[in-house]
């Protein structure tokens, strides 16, 4: 898996004990085959459900220093 970010530097490449959160990929995505579960080759991120409070819905601090 290979991640581009046009805000990044480059191309994220995983190294060997990089870790990926399941949360965002799909359970069909997983190979479930072997004594470790491992991401099906070539799959991607695709759920993106952010807890309420880690969505960008506060007002910025100079706002609110304003009110």
């Amino acid at each position: 898996m290979k991640r581009l970010d046009v805000n990044a530097a480059g191309i994220w490449e995983p190294k060997k004990g990089d870790v990926l959160c399941s949360r965002h990929f799909k359970k069909t995505d997983f190979d479930r085959s072997a004594p470790n579960i491992k991401l099906k080759p070539g799959v991607i991120p695709s759920i993106f459900d952010s807890p309420y409070h880690l969505q960008k819905h506060r007002k910025r601090k100079q706002e609110q220093e304003e009110e």
